[in-house]
C-alpha cells in the first residue's frame, strides 16, 4: 500500500517580530515504550533541493540556498512527527511551526522575515521526484515553493521503519522543508 499525505504553512513576520553522502545517520526514538531506529536521509535532502532549484530556475526564480538554521528547524520537527506520529506544521506542545522555526532562524538584526513550510509523507519510501511533485500538485504548496521571495532552505527527510499515529505504524519517509529570507 502506497500513501502520500502534504501539508503546507506560511507566516510573514513583518516589523519589530520579525554532492550529499550516501550514508544515512539513524537515530533510535522511542513511542509509548517502543524503540525504533529512525533514519535520516541526507542524500534525500540534497535531492529535494536540487529538484526544487531546477523548477525554480526553469521558471526564472532564485535558487535557495540551504540555511543552517532552517535545516536545523527542519529536522527537530521530522524527528518529532515521527516520535510522536502527529502529521501537521504545530510542534508536540501547540507551538505554531513559524516561532520553531524563529529559533533556529530568527530576526537576528534584519529589519524582516517571512518564514514557509511544507510537509510531506509516503510510505512505504520517497523520492525526490514525488516529494515535489506532490508539492507541486497541491496549489498551496506550489505557492510555497513557487515563490520569488525565498532566499534560503532547510530540508529534512527521515525514513521510520514503523511511524506511529498519523503514519498507521508504516514503514514512512516524512519530510519537512522551510523556506526563509531575511531583510534588512
Amino acid at each position: 500500500m502506497e500513501r502520500i499525505r502534504a501539508s503546507f504553512g506560511l507566516a510573514a513576520i513583518v516589523g519589530v517580530l520579525a554532492t550529499a553522502p550516501l550514508a544515512t545517520a539513524t537515530a533510535t526514538t522511542s513511542h509509548r515504550g517502543e524503540r525504533r531506529q529512525v533514519a535520516a536521509l541526507p542524500s534525500l535532502n540534497a535531492s529535494i533541493i536540487a529538484r526544487v532549484n531546477a523548477i525554480r530556475a526553469v521558471r526564472g526564480l532564485r535558487r535557495v540556498t540551504v540555511a543552517v538554521g532552517l535545516a536545523a528547524a527542519a529536522r527537530l520537527h521530522t524527528r518529532q512527527m515521527a516520535q510522536t506520529g502527529r502529521f501537521q506544521h504545530e510542534s508536540p506542545d501547540g507551538t505554531p511551526f513559524w516561532q520553531r522555526v524563529q529559533r533556529f532562524y530568527g530576526k537576528g538584526g534584519f529589519h524582516d522575515w517571512t518564514v514557509g513550510e511544507t510537509l510531506v509523507w509516503q510510505s512505504p519510501t520517497a523520492t525526490a521526484a514525488q516529494v515535489v511533485t506532490a508539492w507541486l500538485e497541491s496549489p498551496p504548496h506550489r505557492e510555497i515553493l513557487l515563490d520569488p521571495k525565498w532566499h534560503e532552505v532547510g530540508v529534512s527527510a527521515v525514513q521510520d521503519p514503523s511511524a506511529p499515529g498519523d503514519f498507521d505504524g508504516l514503514q514512512a519517509t516524512i519530510v519537512t522543508a522551510d523556506f526563509g529570507v531575511r531583510d534588512r
